[in-house]
């Protein structure tokens, strides 16, 4: 019960030992609600392990919580100065990674120029048991990672890169053939992830806190998520090609982005929370849910010495969105009826659901409707150091903004250019989300740049920035 270990009351053991690459769990039943307490791990010859912080979950009438959500860390691109940020914070209950937690790539490939000292192991792409396991720890050795770990309990769920991009569930865009067969990498990297990230056996969960919120983990990615269409495909078909896929798989109900089983669960947890009196329901998943659409005049934004890749990715955006198709075909825009019954499910439980997303590597902020109803408000956080559109574009961020508000509907907000994590606060009357920009991740630093909030009031069901 005390930072100094002399209120012991709670004991267990593990085995740390080549079946696990030496990492150690213990699930312990029994402890006080709502607490903060401190753990260790102690070894047969008496050494000891940093002190750990953790706290349970709360029961009955909870007045306030504060979260912590981060998303989308890749190592060589930078010091993971997000996480040594709110490591420091005596405000936050707990923290949510919603994935990208590591990255598979080779190193020298993305990026092509590493960060010195911000290396990675194995330097190969990662494909079998040893090598997740070994990523993980190479991961693991950053200071400000370690520190949120040490501080907060954390929900982590998987992304595509904890597997490989672009994961669906029968494959992956970043898995070919030549390197043997998607089921044992799938399971490697499974494995691997529960071994350094403790997690329930099934990867769709609810955890209520008190009274006031239930946080709802999806998994977008690997148990039932159909392949993403190929979009480019129908573009260099011209117009006829682009009219055939807006009319045609891109709308099929049978699509499915979570599955049928994980599909049915969500409908009956989101209901059983309003039911149970839970004042807010938290939708904790990977992908953004809101529509982006490609500026018309997006071509301006980029460099004028563009390369013609660049050149014909954004004139393919300019196409499909004219058609009204967005252009990221792995986000949920690329499983629109699935995205309805998902909205529709929250609709009929009279929720009132906020929506998180990881992902994109940009801070976005959406409202979302059925039927011309308001339904949810959605935050995409922005990543601890992916790049974002500031890697391909360069334009003024702001002059991006306005013109993505313009062409995507119920997009609130983003920023595209920044760094960094947000943080929401729920009490009984509302929620607000703040996203905090870190100034920089070339070098170790705690600075950050001018922050932005958001408000969602009780049975609004809608955000506004504040």
């Amino acid at each position: 019960e005390d930072q100094g270990m002399s209120r012991i009351i709670a004991r267990a053991e593990a085995v740390a030992g080549a079946e696990s690459w030496g990492t150690a769990q213990v699930r312990v039943s029994g402890l006080p609600e709502g607490k903060w307490l401190w753990y260790r791990f102690t070894a047969p010859d008496g050494t000891m392990s940093m002190v750990g912080r953790t706290k349970t979950l709360p029961t009955g009438k909870l007045g306030a919580l504060k979260l912590g959500v981060f998303s989308c860390s890749n190592r060589p691109f930078g010091h993971f100065n997000a996480y040594a940020h709110g490591a420091v914070r005596d405000d936050l209950d707990a923290v949510i990674h919603l994935g990208d937690y590591i990255y598979e790539y080779q190193m020298g490939s993305y990026p092509e120029t590493v960060m010195p000292g911000r290396e990675i192991l194995p330097v190969d792409e990662i494909l079998m048991i040893d090598d997740y396991r070994q990523r993980y720890a190479s991961y693991r050795t950053d200071p400000g990672l370690q520190a949120i770990h040490a501080r907060f309990p954390m929900i982590a769920i998987w992304d595509d890169h904890e597997f490989a991009n672009d994961t669906w569930k029968g494959g992956a865009q970043n898995h070919q053939d030549d390197e043997g067969v998607w089921s044992l990498r799938r399971d490697a990297a499974l494995k691997a992830h529960r071994e350094w990230l403790m997690s329930p056996e099934v990867p769709w969960h609810r955890y209520d806190f008190g009274n006031l919120v239930s946080v709802m983990t999806l998994d977008t990615r690997q148990s039932g998520r159909d392949k993403q269409l190929d979009l480019n495909a129908a573009l260099k078909a011209g117009p006829e090609g682009i009219k055939a896929f807006a009319g045609g798989e891109w709308q099929n109900p049978a699509r499915t982005l979570l599955g049928t089983e994980q599909e049915a669960w969500f409908a009956s947890e989101v209901a059983a929370s309003v039911k149970s009196g839970q004042r807010w329901q938290l939708i904790a998943q990977q992908v953004v849910m809101g529509d982006i659409m490609t500026p018309k005049n997006a071509l301006e934004f980029l460099a004028p010495n563009a390369d013609a890749r660049a050149q014909g990715y954004v004139k393919g955006g300019i196409a499909a969105a004219q058609a009204g198709i967005p252009g990221a075909q792995d986000m949920w825009s690329g499983y629109p009826q699935a995205r309805r019954r998902l909205l529709k499910a929250m609709a009929d439980a009279g929720a009132d659901p906020i929506v998180i997303a990881g992902d994109s590597h940009n801070a976005w902020a959406f409202n979302h409707s059925l039927d011309g109803k308001a339904v949810a408000a959605e935050f995409g956080v922005h990543s601890v150091t992916s790049p974002g559109y500031e890697s391909a574009l360069a334009a003024d961020p702001a002059l991006i903004r306005d013109a993505l508000l313009q062409s995507s509907p119920g997009m609130q907000w983003c920023d595209t250019s920044r760094r960094g994590y947000l943080t929401l606060s729920f009490n009984a009357a509302e929620t607000r989300c703040d996203w905090v920009f870190m100034d920089t991740i070339k070098t170790v630093s705690m600075a950050t740049s001018a922050p932005q909030a958001a408000v969602v009031k009780h049975g609004k069901r809608k955000m506004t920035l504040a």
